[in-house]
């Protein structure tokens, strides 16, 4: 059984990025820290056409070998179906049916699944039912939060999903994340809450995305009674570092060259 867990443990940490792809304009990092050997969140950055970043954060509904095995299922089938064109309304409502098809009826999903266009200075957004991110502003020191578009993955087949657009100028940070972080209670029982993440954000705001992301995890840690049953844990956070350098069109890069004759 160890040998097993084990390997299950293995093969569940390959689903999480590795090498992180280059993507100009962007500052970005995740991490995530199962309560035991074998956990239901999971994130995931994709490269996508047009200098654009895919970021998904999700959390399986209860612990151990079932969550795992869903939460694999949902992030391969989500990279599968990510990689086309369509718009991500449709790619969540096509994930949702997925779900309902082969989870037992007491287990779901969360997902926060997003593209960031450094160019557009944009986050484009589709929430099933996910603890909400934070986009805290550079300038004036306020975060927003990006609310649920939909009710969580595996409820029913005809849940519809609706795309948000917020904007985003440099110096931006979005941070999301699971329940495991913010619910991380005390000997008392009170919990981190959103507060605690905000707090992290304001006391390192210039940190770098890999900075941040290690001491969201580590405050709720360091928060958290040891005494207390954990949940997973996971953060990923995503910065806007300035305006991405368009490639040029065929058309302007004729342009330019007749001007240089």
């Amino acid at each position: 059984m160890n040998e097993d867990m084990q390997t299950a443990r293995e093969i569940q940490g390959r689903f999480l990025p590795g090498r992180l792809p280059h993507i100009a304009g962007l500052d970005y990092c995740g991490d995530c820290r199962p309560a035991g050997d074998v956990g239901g969140d999971f994130f995931d950055f994709r490269r996508m056409p047009g200098n654009e970043l895919a970021v998904s954060v999700g959390d399986v509904s209860g612990h151990g070998i079932g969550a795992a095995i869903l939460m694999s299922g949902i992030q391969a089938f989500l990279r599968g179906l990510g990689r086309g064109s369509g718009e991500m309304p449709g790619v969540i409502e096509a994930l949702n049916r997925v779900v309902c098809q082969v989870a037992p009826d007491n287990i779901y999903a969360t997902l926060f699944y997003a593209h960031v266009d450094p160019e557009r200075r944009e986050v484009r957004y589709v929430s099933a039912g996910h603890e909400p991110p934070l986009l805290l502003r550079k300038r004036t020191g306020r975060a927003e939060r990006l609310d649920s578009t939909g009710t969580v993955l595996g409820l029913t087949r005809r849940t519809v999903y609706e795309q948000r657009t917020m904007g985003m100028a440099p110096g931006d940070v979005l941070v999301a994340f699971t329940d495991g972080v913010t619910e991380a209670a005390d000997a008392e029982g009170r919990e981190w809450s959103e507060n605690g993440v905000l707090s992290v954000l304001r006391r390192c705001q210039d940190a770098r995305g890999s900075e941040l992301v290690a001491e969201i995890l580590e405050s709720a840690g360091r928060f958290a009674d040891p005494e207390a049953p954990t949940d997973d844990r996971t953060a990923v956070v995503v910065r806007l570092t300035g305006m991405a350098e368009r490639p040029l069109q065929e058309e302007e890069t004729m342009v330019l060259a007749l001007a240089a004759a």
